[in-house]
């Protein structure tokens, strides 16, 4: 009796789960990211504009003159970078064609500058962050987000 009960639940609930797409699922101004499971906002759409861990350089972020040469200018890829942030930072949770920033690897916390930090993301429980050169300078802004999901910061 119990597993007809079930599969009753089952068939009646099937219909419903399949109006659900990764297009719907979320408010206005926030994405789906699948390797979260969650609906994060999308950088600039929110109340409160936040910005995503390579999706520019903060406001009042220096352009080169502070840590490295070129440290937050806009990328599509390494080629885009030169001197010291040689490296193209993207947002885990942006569309891979979604510009990121020009970044130090394997930096120190001198090499960053005070609108950067030097962050470690190799143990992070995320392939994406774990992917980005130990350690690398992320925008200031994100060290709060970036700790919480397992990077050790400078």
């Amino acid at each position: 009796m119990k597993t007809a009960t079930i599969l009753a639940m089952v068939a009646l609930g099937a219909p419903l789960a399949a109006c659900v797409t990764d297009s719907n699922r979320c408010f206005p101004g926030y994405v789906y990211a699948p390797q979260y499971d969650a609906c994060l906002e999308i950088a600039g759409a929110g109340p409160e504009g936040g910005v995503a861990p390579d999706s520019g350089a903060p406001d009042g972020a220096p352009s080169g003159s502070e840590g490295g040469a070129g440290l937050g200018n806009s990328c599509n890829g390494n080629g885009d970078c030169a001197g010291q942030a040689s490296y193209c930072l993207k947002d885990p949770t942006a569309a891979p064609t979604d510009p990121g920033i020009c970044s130090i690897p394997m930096c120190t916390a001198a090499d960053c500058g005070s609108s950067y930090s030097c962050c470690d993301c190799s143990a992070a429980p995320n392939a994406d962050l774990m992917a980005w050169p130990a350690p690398v300078c992320v925008p200031g802004d994100n060290k709060t987000t970036l700790v919480a999901f397992g990077c050790k910061c400078q």
